[in-house]
């Protein structure tokens, strides 16, 4: 069953269609692909903020698992595994850092991960996916790559959109295609969302 997360997004894309998709014909004005380019950069929006508001549900759940009962979550081993920080013992417990305890680290670990979900990931393309999930405990299995593909090839038209004059844009998106790449996003992401409901729990 979906979370009220996905059926929010699911809905706000549904409106985003009918607010700005013209209906198909054979040739579109110059206003109706403003509204495609317009469809475009919002879901895409929309698509990133649902994937970084699920990676920071398993972060937060992570973090007051530690700290309420002192227990590593799927999600910390595999953000200390991504961790950069090499620990050596210290010569003595009077030159131990308060940083360099398993406390401190587990609350960095997830705090890193936490400030490039929401200060530094921009986008939903297969690099930014696998910044975003693999740390948290998702495995390389459970992301199907044809679904990676969709993510690239929408991510990919939100930076043509995004980055290019419509005066320079020789085909401009079209409609049916763009609507379509969208429901094989959202169908990919509701097939991903048991897995990171689970790393809640886990």
């Amino acid at each position: 069953m979906p979370t009220a997360r996905y059926n929010h997004l699911d809905r706000r894309t549904s409106q985003l269609a009918a607010r700005f998709l013209p209906s198909p014909k054979a040739r579109y004005s110059a206003e109706e692909y403003d509204y495609v380019r317009g469809f475009v950069l919002l879901v895409h929006a929309e698509i990133e903020n649902y994937v970084e508001d699920m990676v920071a549900g398993v972060l937060t759940a992570a973090r007051d698992r530690w700290i309420d009962h002192q227990r590593l979550s799927r999600c910390v081993t595999t953000l200390m595994m991504y961790n950069d920080k090499q620990l050596a013992p210290p010569a003595s417990l009077a030159k131990q850092s308060p940083n360099d305890t398993l406390d401190a680290t587990v609350k960095n670990v997830i705090k890193k991960h936490g400030d490039y979900v929401t200060r530094d990931n921009h986008g939903i393309r297969q690099k930014n996916l696998l910044r975003l999930l693999l740390p948290i405990g998702v495995s390389d299995g459970d992301l199907d790559p044809v679904w990676l593909g969709d993510m690239d090839t929408f991510g990919a038209l939100r930076g043509l959109v995004a980055h290019t004059s419509a005066k320079r844009v020789q085909t401009p998106p079209d409609p049916g295609i763009s609507q379509r790449t969208v429901n094989d996003v959202l169908s990919g992401l509701l097939q991903l969302e048991p897995l990171l409901v689970a790393l809640k729990r886990k």
